[in-house]
């Protein structure tokens, strides 16, 4: 995407207003994409330019022999494996930081930049002294620390991305994390100093914050499941466990969302609805999510790696009671007995304890239900996440000037 930056009054508008870069295919090349960064870039970016943070934006991604040479040099026959050894390579990530130098704008008004994760080394960018900050749902150290996240990453290029990830992290002002977990990680595992963290939250993907429906049936015993990575969100363990609750509830239904493809074959699939792939930009199949968030009782996201899960967010503003995994950033959004359970990854007895708990008691999944709404709408609204951001970028600029900022 070609720089954007747009004409005066906005870029006078505050000085605390910074400039947004965004790459590769693994995060997107696109700002502006309901698809980049799992749809998170494209309802930030615009919260930012409607609060009068956003001076412009830009993207990139590696094409032509480039892409492909490194390509070849990554290769694994796991395709899982490939993808990461090629993201995650240096020389990869080098190669982005060079074309975003050429697309930053060298304009003396922009004095900060934010980047979204640490696929490039975007400090310094800019031809003078500028504040560098960033903002992460998750970061090397917490994937290869999962069961699933890095299966199979071989010990060498694991410990290159971690160093690589550091670097960039220890250049950086100021470093927005979603979440506690992650902004302990960032101090523990990356070595950034506690007060250039700050922890912003995150929105949830809605173009608009949904009414409540007074005549919520909390009894339909339906749960909803939305995943476009099936095993990684706890998939194949959720099918078992939903047909276990099935034996007591033979009338209980469970929707599948977001997974491309076929059912798997080998997994239980009686009164599972597959309703595949859906988006958000197309209106009839914006219309089938809208229906399930407000038909279900229940939401269910039981994974084995989860930074933050926007999904879950998403359920939580239409106060579905929500079951989620209990470990790593996932699990601050959920108050356990409170707005909803936990269970352990891989669990499928707690699972279905867990489900048999709130489709048996319609009173109980209402309470969650309404506790979660207003939990996600005190914590995960992209207006509240942004004023926060506004405030920490304030704060930033009228600390220690930009020669000490680092020290």
């Amino acid at each position: 995407m070609e720089p954007d930056v747009p004409d005066s009054p906005a870029l006078t508008a505050s000085k605390t207003a910074f400039y947004g870069l965004i790459g590769s295919g693994l995060v997107g090349r696109d700002p502006f994409d309901r698809r980049s960064f799992s749809g998170i870039s494209y309802y930030f970016f615009n919260e930012c330019r409607r609060q009068g943070l956003l001076l412009g934006a830009a993207g990139c991604e590696l094409e032509g022999w480039r892409k492909w040479l490194l390509l070849a040099l990554s290769f694994h026959r796991r395709k899982a494996l490939w993808r990461m050894r090629y993201y995650l390579d240096s020389r990869y990530r080098d190669q982005l930081t060079r074309i975003l130098a050429a697309r930053v704008p060298q304009d003396r008004r922009i004095g900060t930049l934010l980047q979204i994760g640490a696929m490039f080394d975007g400090a310094g960018l800019l031809q003078k002294d500028a504040y560098n900050t960033s903002y992460h749902d998750g970061n090397i150290a917490m994937r290869l620390r999962s069961p699933y996240g890095a299966r199979g990453f071989d010990e060498r290029r694991a410990s290159r991305a971690l160093d690589y990830e550091r670097k960039v992290a220890q250049k950086m002002d100021r470093v927005f994390v979603m979440g506690d977990y992650l902004a302990r990680s960032f101090e523990e595992d990356l070595g950034v100093p506690p007060h250039r963290i700050v922890n912003i939250s995150h929105g949830a993907n809605l173009d608009e914050i949904p009414v409540p429906d007074p005549g919520k049936n909390y009894a339909a015993q339906e749960v909803l499941f939305v995943a476009v990575e099936f095993e990684r969100k706890g998939g194949s363990v959720l099918l078992p466990a939903f047909q276990r609750v099935r034996q007591k509830m033979p009338g209980a239904v469970l929707h599948v969302i977001g997974v491309r493809g076929d059912p798997p074959p080998h997994l239980p699939l009686e009164n599972v609805r597959w309703h595949g792939f859906k988006r958000k930009e197309i209106p009839e199949e914006a219309a089938v999510i809208e229906d399930l968030y407000r038909r279900c009782s229940v939401f269910v996201l039981p994974s084995f790696y989860e930074p933050f899960g926007i999904s879950v967010s998403e359920a939580m503003l239409y106060g579905i009671a929500p079951i989620i995994t209990g470990d790593w950033g996932v699990a601050e959004k959920v108050v356990p007995g409170v707005s909803g359970l936990h269970v352990k990854a891989g669990d499928e007895d707690g699972l279905a304890a867990a489900l048999d708990e709130l489709l048996s008691d319609p009173a109980k999944a209402e309470a969650y239900g309404k506790a979660a709404r207003q939990r996600g709408l005190d914590r995960f609204t992209w207006p509240a996440v942004v004023k926060k951001l506004g405030l920490a970028l304030q704060a930033m600029h009228e600390e220690a000037p930009l020669s000490s900022s680092r020290h």
